[in-house]
């Protein structure tokens, strides 16, 4: 896949990032679980689809102005824009289990024995990991880096002050840090994210543990740094419990977030992961367990679909589309994203294919979820990613079940 954008589309989204300059919300961009993306979807009504081959040959369809297909997540048409914010040209991913041994963490009756997390130099031992969900994790983020999937994310770039564009890389090793921090209470379940900012809201809380695994880490390079937050499912967001997303990202920045950051190191990046299997609805799980593989082997297929996705708008919009200022100049801490609507790269392929009816196994249709091969040989869930130049340019969901041209 290429790495140029043409000079008439990002003229387009220049006019369009002005016409909006102040529409982006400063917000954390929460990745919605299947049952909240279907009602999205079915909303949205018909979409003019891509030129031929389109997806909805592929299930007996025209591609002329047609309803939605069965399947989920068929993204709002229109590529992303650039707006002037940072990407994570050399992202590096450091991944903490925050509580993963405190009390509460684990359901009462949870047999838990020790486990070994090995990837590559870096080691951890956690105390409690019975469906094998952290080590997957971590498995997940030392083989993304250098895959087919991971390089749809090439194609998009910042610019210097000088006008130059920096594309971002493909790096083989992101995994760059592992921590399991047991010494700082999670208290995120007793918070909220309506709570004023301090000790129960939960941006807050979040935000000083990223800070803290800055120190920890003892990071230097926030502009290519994502901490990746995984949490277990008795300390997990109670948000994500309630409100029926999956997770999020969010950028530290104080004086956005109503203030819920005032105080905390300024630019921090990092993506809220609550325990995937503890998001249910109806006793259903709807953060894609056997979204993709049957069984025992699909049991962690939502911890790898989630992850990537956070990880992956991360590196696009570490910004987190978020505005300084207003007027005719505001400054855009944001990346990458949707002139429309404020999707991201992986917002606007979230759940592809996925069957609606079950939120288990897909339809063959181009983007759907599908299965990876990490660069150290594990398979892994994933969700595709938005690509500008899927479709001959006209975009698509890519790096799973790609399109031509893509």
């Amino acid at each position: 896949m290429g790495g140029n954008v043409s000079k008439s589309s990002l003229a387009i989204g220049i006019a369009v990032l002005l016409a909006f300059a102040g529409a982006a919300s400063a917000n954390p961009i929460r990745m919605p679980n299947y049952v909240q993306e279907a009602q999205h979807d079915q909303a949205a009504g018909a979409l003019v689809p891509p030129a031929p081959p389109c997806p909805q040959n592929v299930v007996g369809q025209s591609c002329s102005l047609v309803p939605e297909t069965p399947a989920l997540g068929i993204p709002y048409p229109g590529n992303m824009a650039y707006y002037g914010g940072h990407v994570q040209v050399h992202p590096k991913q450091y991944l903490v289990y925050w509580g993963w041994g405190q009390s509460g963490a684990w359901p009462s009756g949870t047999s838990c024995a020790s486990e070994r997390v090995s990837e590559g130099t870096l080691r951890a031992s956690l105390s409690c990991d019975p469906d094998g969900a952290g080590k997957y994790m971590a498995d997940f983020l030392q083989q993304v880096g250098g895959t087919h999937w991971a390089g749809v994310q090439t194609q998009f770039f910042q610019t210097d002050s000088s006008g130059s564009q920096k594309f971002i890389a493909n790096d083989p090793h992101l995994l760059a840090g592992i921590w399991v921090d047991n010494s700082n209470p999670n208290t995120l379940p007793k918070t909220n994210l309506n709570n004023a900012a301090g000790s129960t809201n939960t941006l807050t809380v979040l935000g000083r543990e990223a800070q803290a695994a800055v120190k920890h880490f003892k990071i230097t390079d926030l502009d290519n740094a994502d901490i990746v937050i995984a949490q277990p499912p008795g300390l997990s967001d109670p948000n994500a419990l309630s409100q029926g997303y999956c997770a999020f990202h969010d950028y530290l920045w104080p004086g956005v977030e109503t203030g819920d950051y005032n105080g905390l190191t300024r630019g921090i990046s990092y993506s809220n992961i609550p325990y995937q299997l503890a998001i249910n609805s109806n006793g259903v799980n709807v953060c894609g367990e056997n979204a993709v593989n049957s069984g025992s082997q699909g049991k962690l297929d939502g911890f790898s679909i989630v992850l990537g996705h956070e990880m992956e708008e991360t590196v696009t919009d570490p910004g987190a589309e978020d505005v300084v200022g207003t007027g005719v100049s505001p400054t855009h801490l944001g990346g990458w994203y949707d002139t429309v609507d404020a999707n991201e790269n992986g917002d606007k392929c979230a759940w592809v294919g996925l069957d609606p009816t079950t939120g288990q196994g897909t339809f063959p249709i181009p983007g759907a979820l599908g299965n990876i091969k990490g660069n150290g040989g594990g398979t892994f869930a994933v969700q595709s990613l938005w690509s500008d130049a899927a479709a001959a340019g006209l975009g698509w969901c890519a790096g799973v079940n790609d399109l031509p041209g893509s």
